[in-house]
């Protein structure tokens, strides 16, 4: 059972100092200069005649043992415009493990009410965080491949 909670939502357009170095160094910046548990590259285009580059980047942190936050990115580089087109959309994921006893119809209102009444207030907590990271990870792509 997942319970799914969009946090944040972020789209942001930056005019490029070199459209070469841009994905290397947003890659660069995910998996080595940001803390994540996790990043993964969901989908890579590569279009050399229209000079574009289109790419889905998942980043994952666990908060705990059932929530994690998840970060959607999307990228566009257009090479002869000189531009970027970034969206983030970070969500808030909990996770009910639902093997075994735990698929029962006692076990989901067990849960809901467990989420409704104490987990739900720890997770509300959780979208704060959300939302700076995904600040921290627009300033900081903005810092490195924004054009002067």
């Amino acid at each position: 059972m997942d319970i799914t909670e969009e946090a944040v939502r972020r789209r942001q357009t930056l005019l490029l100092e070199d459209p070469e170095s841009t994905y290397p160094e947003i890659k660069d910046l995910l998996e080595r200069r940001i803390g994540f548990d996790h990043v993964s590259e969901e989908r890579y285009y590569h279009d050399i005649d229209k000079g574009t580059i289109r790419s889905r980047i998942k980043a994952v942190e666990h908060f705990d043992e059932n929530s994690k936050m998840e970060l959607d990115i999307y990228l566009v580089i257009r090479k002869d415009s000189r531009e970027l087109d970034l969206q983030i959309k970070g969500k808030l994921i909990t996770h009910y493990d639902t093997e075994g006893w735990k698929n029962s119809l006692w076990y989901y209102g067990y849960r809901a009410l467990y989420d409704k009444f104490l987990y739900g207030t720890v997770r509300e907590h959780w979208e704060e965080p959300i939302e700076e990271k995904v600040e921290e990870l627009l300033t900081r792509v903005r810092q490195n491949v924004e054009g002067r």
